[in-house]
């Protein structure tokens, strides 16, 4: 699997945006993806995801906010015609291997919540676990729907996350993190 760092004016952006879109319901979409991409204050990487065996195939992405002690995986995407052929777990495999020396975190919908899209959340919940990543225990809402924390490792540092999102909020407001009864 190639992973490579994609810039604002790469051809393949337009399929970034594209799958952005079909991917992400307008509640997990704060903002849009040129307003994110416009940004220079928070340091990020925009990753595009390619087969080994067809190079320029862009398949997905990976959106990365990083600091010095950690990393957040933001969006994490395959486009819906390359998706169940196992392209996504390599992605996350050759990712966790580029970022070794950072820990990567990650949050998806809360399979504890009640939803129209159960089994949805499930999938992916057993994808993230299959793939080495650990719940860490906390939760965060956010516009209404519950998210569980993930991490690449299993020791995980609340007050350095927490540090972590209010750097990189600038000032905006960030989610509470919470334990939950499960």
């Amino acid at each position: 699997m190639l992973l490579k760092k994609l810039t604002n004016n790469h051809a393949d952006i337009e399929h970034v945006k594209k799958v952005f879109l079909d991917s992400f319901p307008e509640n997990e979409r704060p903002v849009d993806i040129d307003t994110i991409l416009a940004q220079d204050e928070i340091p990020f990487d925009l990753i595009g995801i390619y087969p080994d065996e067809a190079p320029d195939d862009f398949a997905g992405f990976f959106l990365i906010v990083k600091n010095d002690e950690c990393a957040y995986l933001v969006y994490f995407a395959i486009s819906p015609e390359k998706r169940s052929g196992g392209i996504g777990s390599k992605a996350i495999q050759a990712l966790k291997e580029q970022y070794k020396d950072t820990p990567l975190l990650f949050s998806y919908e809360s399979i504890y919540q009640e939803s129209n899209n159960a089994k949805q959340r499930e999938k992916r919940r057993n994808f993230y676990l299959k793939n080495g990543f650990y719940e860490t225990g906390w939760f965060a809402n956010l516009a209404g729907t519950e998210f569980i924390l993930a991490s690449s490792v299993e020791e995980f540092h609340k007050d350095s996350f927490l540090a972590f999102l209010t750097t990189m909020a600038g000032g905006r407001t960030i989610p509470e993190l919470y334990r939950r009864d499960i």
